[in-house]
């Protein structure tokens, strides 16, 4: 009769081998972020060695505001919200990232603290490197450039967020963080432009800084007005020029 027990050297290399696939994960970690592509395989061999892999949960916190920021955070895979609670409890969203994105760049500057929360909004694949690595990054001078790039077209979306708010009614803000979250995780279909994301009520609440309530009854309105539809969560853009006029009405 075969014995269904398994060698011990077996089980070793097996160990072995499993082991072998998480280092080499690790290492495969950043190197391959399109902030590191214009890089020669040697840099990226060294950049993949100083990354850190972890996989967070939907909903689980990556950082709460207020917390020392000791760690530069890239998004490998899913999507991160970068948010605000003031001291009654309402939260604002100030973003949302995707693969690529960088975030946790206070990291870079002396006794830092994070200046907002991160949580990942869906299972999320992040790489990240400690504050005393950062120095190792900036050396390259392709990778300075991309950074500041990062933290320039960063500022402008924060820009954009808080005229939007100040300007514009809150069918207006709404209209327009739909085409902007259209072209930032759209999709197109047969119907429209999916919005690659689960967006509840309240999301977008946190999104426009308004109430759900509010937001609620403009949804209705624009999808009865034929510009959106909603399915589980997911919103299409149907007509693309509605939304465009009604955000532009103050």
């Amino acid at each position: 009769m075969l014995s269904s027990k398994r060698p011990p050297n077996v089980s070793v290399t097996i160990e072995m081998e499993t082991a072998g696939r998480l280092i080499m994960k690790q290492i495969h970690c950043m190197k391959d972020l399109s902030i590191f592509s214009n890089l020669d395989f040697l840099e990226r061999e060294a950049i993949g060695r100083l990354a850190v892999k972890r996989v967070y949960h939907k909903n689980e916190f990556i950082f709460r505001e207020g917390e020392t920021a000791d760690t530069i955070y890239m998004v490998k895979s899913g999507r991160v919200r970068l948010f605000k609670v003031s001291t009654s409890g309402k939260d604002i969203t100030l973003g949302i990232l995707k693969n690529d994105d960088l975030f946790g760049e206070n990291t870079m500057f002396e006794e830092a603290f994070h200046s907002m929360s991160a949580q990942a909004l869906e299972n999320t694949f992040v790489c990240s490197c400690s504050k005393k690595h950062v120095p190792l990054l900036l050396k390259n001078p392709y990778i300075s450039m991309k950074i500041i790039q990062y933290l320039g077209e960063k500022i402008q979306n924060y820009t954009e967020q808080v005229a939007n708010i100040a300007f514009r009614n809150v069918k207006g803000r709404v209209s327009s963080t739909l085409l902007r979250l259209a072209r930032d995780y759209g999709y197109q279909s047969d119907q429209g432009t999916i919005i690659d994301i689960e967006l509840t009520h309240q999301d977008l609440a946190s999104l426009v800084n308004a109430s759900r309530v509010m937001v609620s009854y403009v949804l209705r309105d624009l999808r009865d007005e034929g510009a959106i539809s909603i399915k589980d969560h997911r919103i299409t853009l149907l007509n693309r020029e509605k939304l465009a006029q009604t955000m532009d009405v103050c």
